[in-house]
């Protein structure tokens, strides 16, 4: 009867000690559930700010430390195709500050706009406003040593820098407000003389938060983005300093996808 009840005894332990070991998955939720645009919760957040609604930028043109500060603007588009022909589009308005040559401050504000049928009921939302604040600062700048078919005038040079976002989503599509932070190292190679053409790619780790049923939430994913930049192309035009970029951000996951468009100008002083 002894040997009994201590088998009793120990076999009613192990539901108590499996149910306290699993409280602290159970009291915070992760974003896995689906969202309006079935995109799962924590690709939906990411994708409602300028980190996934919009696509990443070469590096802007290498200045002299000389320039106390310099300044520019940037204009974005980015889109995301959806399930059933839909998609996501995002317009963006980013302001740069440079201070001595090195450290580049961005800040961006948005806008995004869903397909209309997205959003089948008066009570949602088919639109946002978003906003994110970034910070970029070059680790390693090569000399020119690589050659490049096509360009014999100089051999490209590299450059390797380290970032840091935090963006926000407004309440849109029936979801809440989103926030999302990353750290993203941009990789680029730059070779030209007059015009310049960078090839880049920018692999980041990005967390997601939410609110859901009210509770937070949180998420995290690796993103990849890439595309190339042409430096310069407004000499073209006689338009100093403004640069053009074609883009890609991805997230290893259905409608991961976004592409995009930049169109940035930095002010270059006369010498």
């Amino acid at each position: 009867m002894r040997i009994i009840s201590r088998v009793r005894t120990r076999v009613g332990r192990w539901p108590v000690i499996t149910a306290l070991a699993s409280l602290p998955f159970l009291s915070v939720s992760t974003l896995g559930a689906q969202s309006r645009t079935e995109l799962t919760r924590t690709l939906a957040a990411i994708a409602s700010t300028p980190l996934g609604a919009l696509t990443p930028t070469g590096p802007v043109m290498a200045t002299s430390r000389d320039d106390t500060l310099l300044f520019g603007f940037r204009l974005q588009y980015g889109s995301r195709g959806l399930s059933d022909s839909q998609s996501l589009r995002a317009y963006g308005l980013t302001t740069n500050l440079q201070i001595q040559g090195g450290a580049l401050v961005s800040g961006t504000v948005g806008y995004q706009q869903g397909s209309d049928g997205i959003c089948a009921d008066v009570s949602c939302d088919d639109h946002r406003l978003m906003a994110e604040v970034r910070y970029s600062n070059n680790l390693i700048t090569t000399r020119p040593f690589l050659r490049v078919p096509f360009f014999t005038e100089n051999d490209a040079s590299g450059t390797a820098a380290l970032q840091f976002g935090v963006g926000w989503a407004e309440k849109g599509f029936n979801e809440r407000q989103h926030w999302t932070a990353d750290v993203t190292v941009p990789l680029s190679l730059a070779v030209g003389q007059r015009v310049r053409v960078v090839p880049f790619l920018t692999p980041s780790f990005a967390f997601a938060w939410g609110t859901t049923d009210r509770q937070w939430s949180r998420g995290q994913r690796f993103l990849v983005g890439g595309g190339i930049t042409t430096q310069e192309v407004g000499k073209w035009v006689g338009l100093t300093g403004l640069d053009l970029s074609f883009a890609f951000q991805r997230a290893f996951s259905p409608h991961g996808t976004t592409l995009g468009v930049t169109v940035s100008w930095m002010h270059v002083p006369v010498r």
